[in-house]
């Protein structure tokens, strides 16, 4: 039997397959309820197996390379660094916070696939929680957590580009910036570093998974938080339509349900707003040289739905803005890449292309 947990209280009860118990539903993630798979919530807090690195921490963690529930459970808890939510044996009584305590170790298996020292603790953070298909991990600086994440240089740079455009938009937006490292053989390795913007979980991050599952339908997901703004007075439509807009714009083609989601009060449980865009390395050229035109290009499949297009029309930014926003971007990201020699203007003027579509479809032209 388990018990799951939100920091130190029991919130619900499981036996080794299902949800047997409902303690205290407010703090409970949303997708739980008696009798449900319990794998259903575990697999959206343990790492890809298919990562490359993720075959060198199972062994630092002594633990096979697919292990099983009980495996998961009993070494890594489930644990996230951005909500307050794992799970722990009925007859363990765990410390929550020594099992987020930084474990640098661990962090550089993760990242790297290897760490300079022999025999490695398993105390704290194992990095099992760190979801995602790419190479990354979470370090602790400052009192605050960071996640690192590696990619191509087209991957970083469209993430970075993607970043600072938002920020001039005034778009809520995880803080990005480029980190570089040297390594003892003077080879400089390039990734990508994002703030934790829950601050130290200080907020509940939830996935639009646990509450929409698999369905991404811009039209089912509108109705749905229209009926929960109407409980909150919320804005959580608008604010999904406007990032439905500008990943349409920076052609993002990665979004689902396991990135977006809403930040809840750790207290109470009470969803308190959409939580900021993240997760925009797919984005503009990472996957090919953007031109807008094509078939099934974003801001088609964006326009082609009144749903987000009856949201966005009061709140779109002119055109003006845009271009302007898009020249400071350029400026920051060219400085933050001052040895590469990249073409911006092929990503300017994707996305001015895009945005002129837009304007089009919502004129009726």
């Amino acid at each position: 039997m388990y018990k799951i947990m939100h920091k130190d209280t029991v919130i619900a009860l499981a036996d080794s397959t299902k949800i047997t118990e409902i303690i205290e539903g407010e703090l409970c993630p949303a997708c739980l309820f008696a009798g449900m798979d319990l794998d259903h919530w575990l697999k959206t807090r343990y790492v890809d197996v298919h990562r490359s690195h993720s075959r060198q921490l199972f062994k630092a963690l002594r633990m096979k390379s697919e292990a099983d529930t009980e495996d998961i459970i009993r070494i890594g808890h489930a644990v996230s660094i951005t909500d307050n939510w794992w799970i722990q044996s009925d007859t363990d009584d765990l410390d929550y916070f020594k099992l987020k305590e930084y474990n640098e170790e661990i962090a550089n298996i993760a990242f790297y696939g290897s760490s300079h020292k022999e025999g490695h603790s398993r105390d704290g953070y194992t990095e099992l929680g760190t979801v995602g298909s790419y190479e990354k991990a979470w370090r602790y600086i400052d009192n605050a957590w960071y996640m690192f994440k590696q990619g191509s240089k087209a991957e970083l740079v469209s993430e970075y580009f993607a970043y600072c455009f938002l920020v001039e938009m005034n778009v809520p937006v995880a803080s990005y910036d480029i980190f570089r490292s040297k390594t003892e053989i003077g080879i400089v390795q390039e990734c990508i570093r994002t703030k934790d913007f829950t601050e130290n979980a200080h907020y509940d991050f939830e996935p639009f998974f646990n509450y929409f599952n698999d369905n991404e339908e811009h039209s089912y997901i509108v109705s749905r938080l229209k009926e929960m703004d109407k409980n909150t007075s919320g804005d959580t439509a608008k604010r999904y339509a406007e990032m439905c807009f500008y990943d349409a714009l920076l052609y993002n083609v990665d979004r689902h349900n396991l990135n977006i989601g809403f930040l809840r009060d750790s207290s109470s449980g009470k969803i308190l707003s959409l939580a900021p865009c993240y997760d925009l390395n797919l984005s503009l050229m990472s996957t090919k040289t953007p031109y807008f035109g094509k078939s099934g290009d974003l801001m088609k499949y964006f326009t082609d739905d009144n749903s987000c297009m009856e949201l966005i029309n009061d709140i779109a930014p002119g055109r003006e803005a845009v271009e302007e926003a898009l020249q400071r971007s350029v400026t920051r990201v060219r400085s933050a890449f001052p040895e590469d020699d990249i073409n911006y203007s092929i990503i300017t003027q994707y996305v001015i292309d895009a945005y002129d579509y837009y304007i089009t479809k919502k004129s009726g032209k």
